[in-house]
């Protein structure tokens, strides 16, 4: 009770109360104590201390941390009172109907009155009614073009798919007219979709854009192809597996294919076959016969990824004609043939009888693989001079011998080491120097990760090591084989995926 009696007590809290709960700003006002002492500007309290009038005219300050911004916060019961007459008045607009059963029946006179039947006007002396609906107009059109047979693959097709995964490819369509070969069209197929089903896919959506000409009905006359951005297909690659599952692969640029070339495209198509001695070969498909020799030599030069050294010169020879380089600026038309050899200059493709023999004999060779056989080749280092040694081929082992002479330094003589078959993992040619020699690499798994060693010997005798090698690998195809073309062929893939992007 003497608390309630304090006048300055009494003050501070209703001072401290109007500062949190009042909206008006009234608690900015000064609230005076009407007495002498007030007046004198000095009054006693009750615990004998002495207090100015200006200590308790003035109004507590506003921290940052008591959650207020440029305004006031209202209070709780304004903010209710403005709810209530929110929903009072949307109530308001509301209007209850009470749905009450009626117990009268109409007989057959009423219910006539009631639905009475209206004439229309005659379509044919009214213009402001069509003939047809625009629905009946298009039931007729859908019915006239005909059933899909490729309805069944319309599933796969992402664009009317909500929530699942797609993927979006741009298909070159090698049987259309050839005004629209180059253009391709975008596909969009679910995830889970398989090689074959993407090719149901582009059936049918071929078949909705009513493209010309129309397609086989059996799905399996087609495969689909790595394609490069200008819509050429890809023939160093086989088609895609139509067992596969579209997620395994990354390419974004397929071509649809016929397996059998229909009539249409062998007469508008030619396809010109490079043959690269040692090598393979590689066929392209051109348009028409005015494509210069000289093109032909790029294209080949670009899809082996072969580098134009300076002082280096590339030739096409027919065939059927060794030695003998054609025009570059002559055309296909003017060629008899279009079977060429991609030769370097200075240098020979090799007696054709010889390769002949060696192809009837690759049985053979593959079978007498395995067993040992030595070669003197060069070790290619870095920092210093190539080493001499004896490389020791066998379906067991590679032994790696250094050949020690009277002049060779003890500080970087080569040390003797041997590796297990199963421990290799490639042998492929690097490059073909002047002079008729070459650098082949032997990759093998060393402890846990993959190394190699380069060697340089004659062309004869790098390419025999590596086609002995490699006939190695494929009848033993160990784990370390098996690892090591997963990894290269995910980095083939994301490179081909880079440049696309």
């Amino acid at each position: 009770m003497a608390m309630m009696d304090n006048r300055e007590f009494l003050i501070s809290h209703i001072r401290n109360s109007f500062i949190t709960s009042d909206d008006t700003g009234m608690c900015e006002m000064i609230i005076d104590v009407d007495d002498e002492k007030n007046r004198s500007g000095a009054y006693t309290s009750d615990s004998g201390m002495e207090s100015s009038d200006s200590e308790m005219s003035n109004s507590y300050d506003i921290l940052p941390d008591m959650d207020y911004g440029a305004h006031r916060r209202r209070s709780n019961t304004s903010q209710r009172l403005e709810r209530m007459k929110k929903e009072k008045r949307n109530q308001s607009r509301v209007k209850n109907i009470t749905w009450k059963d009626t117990n009268v029946d109409f007989d057959v006179t009423e219910k006539s009155q009631l639905f009475e039947k209206k004439s229309l006007p005659d379509p044919e002396t009214t213009c402001s009614f069509p003939s047809i609906s625009r629905l009946s107009e298009q039931l007729h059109t859908s019915a006239s073009m005909g059933e899909n047979p490729f309805l069944e693959y319309a599933k796969f097709d992402g664009k009317a798919s909500v929530g699942v995964a797609t993927k979006k490819i741009d298909i070159f369509l090698t049987m259309a007219l050839p005004d629209d070969r180059p253009y391709p069209i975008s596909v969009v197929v679910v995830s889970t979709a398989k090689i074959q089903d993407l090719i149901g896919l582009i059936c049918w959506q071929y078949t909705i854009e009513m493209r010309e000409p129309m397609l086989h009905e059996n799905t399996d006359m087609y495969c689909l192809h790595i394609a490069e951005d200008d819509g050429e297909v890809d023939t160093d690659f086989p088609s895609l597996d139509s067992r596969e599952p579209i997620s395994k692969f990354g390419f974004t640029k397929l071509a649809l294919v016929e397996k059998d070339v229909p009539t249409h495209t062998s007469r508008n198509t030619i396809i010109v076959t490079v043959n690269i001695p040692h090598r393979g070969f590689n066929k392209f498909q051109i348009e028409n016969a005015n494509v210069t020799m000289k093109e032909i030599l790029e294209k080949v030069l670009k899809r082996r990824k072969i580098k134009v050294r300076p002082g280096q010169c590339y030739n096409l020879e027919k065939q059927s004609v060794m030695g003998v380089p054609v025009d570059l600026e002559a055309t296909i038309a003017s060629m008899d043939t279009l079977d060429f050899v991609l030769v370097r200059e200075n240098s020979s493709r090799g007696d054709s009888e010889v390769m002949e023999d060696t192809k009837t004999s690759k049985m053979a060779e593959s079978l007498t693989s395995h067993q040992y056989k030595s070669y003197i080749v060069s070790m290619v280092h870095k920092l210093r001079t190539n080493t001499e040694v004896q490389l020791g081929v066998s379906g067991e082992k590679v032994e790696i011998d250094p050949v020690v002479g009277k002049g060779s330094a003890r500080l970087f003589r080569q040390r003797a080491v041997t590796y297990a078959a199963d421990n290799i993992a490639a042998c492929d040619i690097m490059e073909d120097k002047d002079g008729g020699k070459s650098v082949f690499r032997l990759t093998y798994f060393s402890g846990h990760e993959f190394k190699h060693h380069d060697f340089e010997a004659e062309t004869n005798t790098c390419n025999e090591i590596v086609q002995k090698f490699n006939n190695i690998l494929e009848l033993r195809l160990s784990p370390v084989r098996k690892e090591y073309v997963a990894i290269r062929d995910r980095k083939m893939l994301r490179k081909r995926d880079s440049l696309m992007f």
